[in-house]
């Protein structure tokens, strides 16, 4: 029964994703729309997903340490174990900017929205250069109010599975000189890369916000400590 909900939702999923953006690609290319429009429609298109993960596959999602969502400008350090990462963090946040690989604006009417949202994007073949132009973009959206998320190891990992956390993310906080606020998932659990999907709640728990002006070693590693430690856990329960 799982698997055939999961294959139901994954066509849902692809069908409804592709007709939201046909439907609104004329915004996409008429000159003079408000970037918070394609906000509004990124926002809803988000919430609807979580409507569809409700109805078709028994899926939910359990927000812990809402306290700790900022009403000013911070930086969010988020786990990235599945694709629901990628999208749900805007029917929770308002107006978030992602930071994301450049080659996804490629991806036909989805990139073009990403690029009309104002995510940041960062292309690692180009080093230092792209580095700089990810600190100026941030620093344009920070100052805009807006909130920016970023995955600190740069890539996906399995459920209990750590890669190394990639300097990017105390150049950012260094930076931008604001708060970093850690976020725990286990959503690999119940959206894996390889796998079928799963019913039950998943998690997105916001950790405690790490002060700007620290050291990087000191940084990095109360940034790991608290993503690594809080995942480890949120583990341990979904498993019990």
């Amino acid at each position: 029964m799982l698997r055939l909900r999961s294959s139901i939702f994954r066509v849902v999923f692809f069908i409804w994703g592709t007709l939201s953006c046909i439907l609104w690609s004329p915004m996409l290319y008429l000159p003079g729309v408000p970037r918070s429009w394609h906000a509004a429609f990124q926002t809803s298109w988000s919430r609807s997903v979580r409507f569809w993960l409700r109805v078709i596959q028994n899926l939910r999602m359990d927000v812990r340490g809402a306290e700790h969502i900022s009403g000013t400008p911070v930086i969010y350090a988020m786990k990235h174990q599945s694709m629901l990462d990628t999208f749900i963090m805007h029917s929770i946040l308002e107006d978030p900017a992602f930071i994301m690989k450049a080659e996804l604006l490629k991806v036909p009417l989805y990139g073009r929205v990403c690029e009309k949202v104002g995510n940041i994007t960062i292309d690692r073949d180009m080093g230092m250069k792209s580095m700089k132009k990810m600190l100026t973009q941030s620093r344009v959206e920070v100052e805009d109010g807006r909130s920016v998320i970023i995955f600190p190891e740069g890539s996906r990992a399995l459920p209990g599975e750590k890669h190394p956390y990639l300097s990017g993310i105390f150049g950012i906080y260094k930076y931008l000189k604001v708060p970093v606020v850690p976020i725990a998932v286990n959503t690999g659990l119940y959206w894996p890369k390889n796998d079928h999907m799963k019913s039950g709640t998943f998690v997105i728990e916001f950790l405690p916000p790490i002060a700007p002006g620290l050291k990087k070693d000191e940084f990095m590693t109360q940034l790991e400590t608290a993503i690594e430690g809080a995942c480890d856990i949120l583990l341990k329960e979904s498993r019990k």
